[in-house]
């Protein structure tokens, strides 16, 4: 048969295998290609960020403790007991001359104030006015605590008595201010506990 009526296919040169170059560009290539679809189908999903998934937690941890801390505090009446009972020893103190006892005693009565005010500087009336409680009390400190204060450390009886009395009034505008005229101080008739010796002279315990 005449070659020429039959010709020959042309010969199919055989692929060459990629190099490592390249098979390693096409993989960056995919992995690229790869996370920025993940990141889309997150973002069109609303998925949350990962910092939010991170902090959720202890956010929600943090809320509680604070809500349990909150949960703990004293009221204010259970602090002002606390006032009571040390503006009362700082009476007998000072009528035994006990002066170190009775700065004591105004201290943490003072202090006791504080608290109770810090726990709840305003309060609400039932009528729904707010009672500026620490702007009361920010009158009543420099003026007739300072004094009472004043005359324990000029150790003068007559003078304490006085300024004495004059804060229980300042104490009682107060407490008419917020609602609770029932409760009326007194001077103190007794102390309020037998365990502390009043007696600056006592020689028991050593």
């Amino acid at each position: 048969m005449d070659s020429s009526e039959n010709p020959q296919e042309p010969a199919i040169a055989p692929k060459r295998p990629l190099g490592a170059g390249a098979m390693l560009a096409a993989l960056v290539l995919g992995a690229i290609v790869g996370g920025m679809a993940v990141e889309y189908w997150l973002v069109t999903r609303g998925a949350p960020p990962a910092e939010a998934q991170t902090t959720a937690a202890p956010r929600a941890e943090v809320a509680a403790d604070v809500a349990r801390l909150k949960s703990l505090l004293p009221t204010q009446s259970h602090i002002m007991n606390d006032v009571a009972y040390h503006w009362a020893n700082l009476w007998f103190a000072a009528e035994k001359k006990n002066w170190p006892l009775a700065r004591y005693s105004f201290d943490e009565a003072r202090q006791s104030v504080r608290w109770a005010i810090l726990l709840r500087p305003v309060r609400k009336l039932p009528g729904g006015k707010d009672v500026d409680v620490k702007g009361i009390f920010d009158a009543i400190d420099p003026s007739a605590f300072a004094t009472v204060q004043l005359t324990i450390e000029d150790k003068d009886s007559a003078a304490f008595a006085e300024a004495y009395r004059q804060t229980l009034e300042a104490c009682y505008s107060c407490h008419k201010a917020i609602g609770r005229p029932e409760l009326r101080p007194m001077m103190p008739t007794s102390p309020p506990a037998t365990i502390i010796n009043f007696d600056p002279n006592a020689k028991w315990p050593e």
